[in-house]
């Protein structure tokens, strides 16, 4: 029998196919399903065809899936989307048992492998989740146009007002400025307006892709950048430091998920300075669609 795990996050969504030794024998990459962006058509067609594709790829019967494991970004938050969600899932899987939970909670299960601990997730939004003895709690979360401290789409909008300070020589230019006109192919200063506002429309995952050119400003040098990720660092070690205070005097253990992350230690250096004492960051040991797969084979719904 087969075992599917799916990660439906705000930017991409990952299916993977695995066996009962648990190797992986499929993946299948999509885009966002998030309800929010794509709507509930635009998810239900995103499942289908992203499920046709991961047992074709594999040429595995759907009939030969004993169970799955959804986390969707969104799901949980808004109580009225949650029966269509349900709805949806249980129409695409159908003849399939599924187990559905929010994205973090499968992000969860693959960085610490299913221990207790916490996970902070920095990819185009950002978030702190934990679980204790069956019981799981949130920190952050809500949403680009409120907070997402330290995310992707943080990081990106810090760097335009960076650039944008540069420009007018508020603060003194460095490679910041010069990779966003390189990467950009920015003729004058003032076209990144154009390009942000009429090119990208302010689309939050485009935002996000700035974080790219503010890691490579920061490697270089700039110190406006290197500012942005030591800032970002600290903001999401709130998060971990104000899940630890639920495990009172006992070691902790944290872990850390998403795009924000490939820029390694411009955001682990600053991230290990500013959590508390007892508390051991570790590398994530599995993808959050593995986690999946791993909570889809040991059927553990446990939310």
């Amino acid at each position: 029998m087969f075992y599917i795990g799916v990660d439906g996050g705000g930017t991409k969504t990952r299916f993977s196919l695995m066996d009962e030794e648990e190797n992986i024998v499929a993946t299948v990459e999509k885009g966002t399903c998030h309800f929010n962006q794509v709507g509930f058509d635009g998810l239900e067609n995103l499942l289908n065809e992203g499920l046709k594709e991961l047992l074709l790829k594999a040429n595995v019967k759907q009939r030969d899936v004993k169970r799955g494991c959804l986390g969707l970004a969104g799901y949980g938050k808004v109580k009225s989307a949650i029966p269509k969600i349900e709805g949806i899932v249980d129409g695409v899987f159908k003849g399939i048992e599924v187990l559905l939970f929010n994205d973090v909670h499968i992000a969860h299960a693959g960085a610490l492998a299913g221990i207790d601990g916490i996970v902070i997730i920095a990819g185009t939004g950002s978030i702190g989740y934990s679980l204790k003895n069956g019981e799981n709690k949130r920190v952050g979360g809500w949403g680009y146009t409120i907070g997402d401290e330290g995310s992707a789409y943080w990081i990106g909008k810090k760097a335009i007002e960076y650039f944008s300070k540069q420009a007018d020589g508020r603060v003194a230019k460095g490679r910041l400025y010069d990779v966003f006109r390189e990467k950009l192919e920015l003729e004058d200063d003032y076209d990144l307006i154009k390009y942000v506002n009429e090119k990208i429309k302010a689309d939050r995952g485009e935002v996000a892709r700035f974080a790219r050119i503010c890691s490579k400003a920061a490697i270089d040098g700039d110190i406006n950048a290197i500012d942005i990720f030591n800032q970002a660092g600290k903001e999401l070690s709130l998060l971990i430091n104000v899940l630890a205070k639920d495990f009172g005097d006992n070691k902790v253990v944290a872990s850390y998920i998403g795009g924000v992350f490939n820029s390694e230690e411009l955001i682990l250096k600053p991230l290990r300075e500013n959590i508390d004492k007892g508390i051991e960051l570790v590398e994530p040991k599995y993808s959050p669609e593995i986690g999946a797969c791993l909570l889809a084979k040991y059927n553990k719904n446990n939310q």
